[in-house]
């Protein structure tokens, strides 16, 4: 009997976290990974887009700058926020919750590049294989939709909505290249370096 009190305790407990968020989250590190892998990321998209606009030079140096580069930048970025964050955790029931779904999202990520990178390659289409940022967005979309809907903040909101217009938007241009490939850039920009940027900034919890 006393178990059973105590664990329906902590269910209160953790429902009311999820409700109030009385318990400051830690998100520093996931902040500034955001921030920097949407900042350099929809940077190289955004570059591949110019390029295949015509707008840059078509050559193979630029294209291996472009495309390794970004790469490089965001290794060293990575490790040095892993070294700085290494003992920080998000706290609360609703910063644990938020942040599993996140991590959900990962796993999520992997299961859908085999599924979809074994389909694009069985039937050698590169537009099966574009399918897969479109549907990468929609779970961030997803993801920031649930952080709405824990948090009630919205701004949470307004980047689900980013996430999943940038979706539809790439999946209406997978035929044009470029477009495609600059609507993914500037998704990457606004729905992932700048809310990044504003939770370094404190502007959510």
């Amino acid at each position: 009997m006393t178990q059973d009190v105590q664990s329906a305790r902590d269910d209160l407990a953790f429902l009311r976290g999820l409700v109030d968020g009385g318990e400051p989250l830690r998100f520093r590190g996931f902040a500034e990974t955001y921030f920097a892998a949407g900042l350099i990321y929809g940077g190289q998209m955004v570059l591949h887009a110019v390029q295949a606009l015509g707008l840059l030079p078509q050559d193979g140096l630029t294209g291996l700058v472009i495309g390794v580069g970004p790469t490089a930048v965001f290794a060293v970025a990575l490790t040095w926020i892993l070294l700085r964050n290494r003992h920080l955790a998000p706290r609360g029931a609703a910063g644990r919750a938020v942040g599993g779904v996140f991590s959900a999202m990962g796993l999520a990520n992997l299961a859908l590049l085999l599924v979809i990178g074994w389909q694009a390659l069985r039937m050698h289409s590169i537009e099966v294989w574009l399918i897969f940022p479109c549907a990468v967005f929609v779970l961030q979309g997803t993801a920031w939709f649930f952080a709405w809907t824990m948090r009630r903040r919205g701004w949470h909101g307004l980047v689900a909505g980013g996430w999943y217009a940038a979706a539809v938007a790439m999946a209406l241009t997978i035929d044009k290249p470029g477009w495609f490939i600059l609507f993914g850039g500037l998704g990457l920009w606004l729905c992932m370096a700048l809310p990044g940027w504003a939770l370094l900034r404190g502007q959510a919890d």
